[in-house]
């Protein structure tokens, strides 16, 4: 929706979709079984009979235009209707696949098919967008090739830009967040555990967690809060995750299963930095020590409190790193200059 409402403002757009046909229901059940049995399944939702389903559908609603854009790439990798085309992607095929999979559990012959046949529909494209350079880096690493027509464009966040920072600079009490669908693999232990070293030093401070709910236990920490899953669809869920942000002093977000991270964009909007592995597509995220704070892998919670610690007495830097993150973000990270950069070059494609 971000990506049509930005070329909507230089082009005429045809949209086509949404085209999500589910998983052959035989291809599906057979993968289960192999995998359930103990053996290598297919990657059934990528399968050559769903990929050329896709193109079928697609097909016929291609026509006329000069240039075809793709949000994301492996389910179009297929879709060859001699024209040109470009392509926005936050990861590559084989990085998802290392990332949030397990490609232990699929034949390696089939994650070959989908691989080769995605290098070859990038390796044709005109131009390729990608949200990050770790993602670009990672995909020509994977693939074995270079991708020349690539143009790092990076990503926005799904909120609005609030006018201002309203966070209150003369409060002691502070608060830090945590935001994650995915307790664990996004590094909830090592928050909770952090924050509580942090609050050893100020007995003031409290952990907001919103999302997925977190184990009991963690709730047994002093200071730590479970807001809710805040869905960003419900208006008065929406506010209360807006006047969370507004409040927060930073985010911690100790992740182990990421591409990008939109919470950080999130929390930047509204001044809130960030802490973050300098890993993933987070680097292009985030300026460390000038816009957030980036701790090298392997890590533990001492590693995250301890910068936190040591910039929280120093208010003067804390203040700066606030208006640095909030610049930062609004000059880089939103739709909006993500869609001027995507503009301008397509621009100069038809």
């Amino acid at each position: 929706m971000r990506m049509y409402e930005q070329m909507k403002r230089r082009f005429d757009v045809n949209y086509i979709g949404p085209i999500a046909p589910p998983s052959f229901f035989v291809e599906k059940a057979v993968s289960k079984l192999q995998r359930v049995a103990g053996l290598r399944g297919k990657f059934h939702f990528f399968s050559e009979k769903r990929l050329r389903l896709i193109r079928d559908m697609v097909k016929p609603q291609v026509s006329g235009g000069n240039l075809n854009f793709f949000f994301g790439q492996t389910p179009w990798i297929r879709c060859q209707f001699n024209q040109p085309y470009t392509v926005y992607l936050d990861a590559a095929f084989p990085t998802y696949m290392k990332v949030y999979s397990a490609p232990e559990k699929f034949q390696p012959k089939d994650l070959a098919r989908i691989t080769q046949l995605e290098k070859e529909w990038l390796s044709r494209a005109t131009k390729i967008f990608w949200g990050s350079h770790w993602a670009l880096n990672e995909a020509e690493r994977e693939f074995g090739t270079q991708f020349p027509q690539s143009v790092v464009v990076r990503v926005g966040g799904h909120i609005d830009v609030p006018e201002s920072d309203l966070y209150n600079i003369d409060s002691d009490d502070w608060l830090f967040t945590f935001i994650s669908l995915d307790f664990l693999n996004k590094g909830g232990w090592v928050c909770v555990k952090a924050f509580n070293i942090i609050r050893q030093q100020n007995p003031k401070a409290r952990l907001i967690i919103i999302g997925q709910q977190p184990p009991a236990e963690v709730l047994q920490y002093p200071g730590v809060e479970y807001a809710g899953y805040l869905r960003k669809t419900n208006p008065e869920e929406l506010s209360r995750f807006k006047s969370i942000l507004s409040k927060a002093t930073f985010m911690i977000h100790p992740t182990t299963m990421d591409t990008m991270g939109a919470v950080i964009l999130e929390s930047g909007y509204y001044g809130c930095p960030s802490i973050a592995p300098a890993t993933f597509g987070i680097p292009d995220l985030v300026i460390n020590n000038e816009t957030g704070i980036l701790v090298k892998p392997p890590f533990t919670e001492d590693e995250f409190a301890q910068p936190l610690l040591d910039i929280l007495r120093d208010k003067n830097r804390y203040l700066d790193m606030r208006r640095g993150v909030r610049k930062y973000m609004l000059n880089e990270l939103t739709w909006d200059a993500v869609g001027d950069k995507i503009n301008e070059e397509i621009r100069r494609i038809v």
